[in-house]
């Protein structure tokens, strides 16, 4: 549970699954197309290869994320709103970066940055905290524990 398994069978944490719903006029129109593109305000974001439709669980994403699947929880609530169907594709084409304006886009990094930052500093250990709102006291002491620590 709360994991997921990558092309060589290792499994990483997965606390919140990070998905793309669908409706089902969404899944018929795009069932068999090769590609489809992510647009946001009129700007392609990225391009989904060979997409693949899988029935959304909401009730079992929020229960074992929440706990819970009520519509009440207010994590469950835009989770338990999806479209009926979750797509994914063979890959995934990025065409711009997501920017927020807010100061901070310079420490957003993508997983391959992040990865040619560690080998430039030749690191032997690393430790990184992904929040998808800002800091708060508790997870500073984690971060301040574990620098510690290592």
């Amino acid at each position: 549970m709360k994991t997921i398994t990558d092309a060589e069978g290792n499994q990483h944490l997965l606390s919140c699954p990070m998905t793309m719903h669908a409706t089902e006029e969404q899944k018929v129109a795009l069932s068999g197309q090769e590609k489809f593109a992510i647009w946001y305000k009129d700007e392609c974001y990225a391009v989904v290869h060979e997409p693949v439709f899988f029935e959304n669980r909401k009730e079992e994403i929020c229960s074992r994320v929440f706990g819970t699947f009520s519509g009440e929880h207010a994590g469950a609530q835009p989770i338990m709103a999806q479209g009926p169907w979750l797509v994914s594709g063979s890959s995934m084409t990025f065409v711009k970066r997501v920017m927020f304006n807010d100061g901070m886009d310079k420490y957003r990094y993508t997983p391959s940055e992040i990865s040619a930052l560690i080998k430039a500093k030749n690191a032997d250990a690393v430790y990184a905290f992904q929040v998808r709102n800002p800091l708060h006291n508790g997870h500073c002491l984690l971060l301040n524990d574990t620098r510690g620590q290592l």
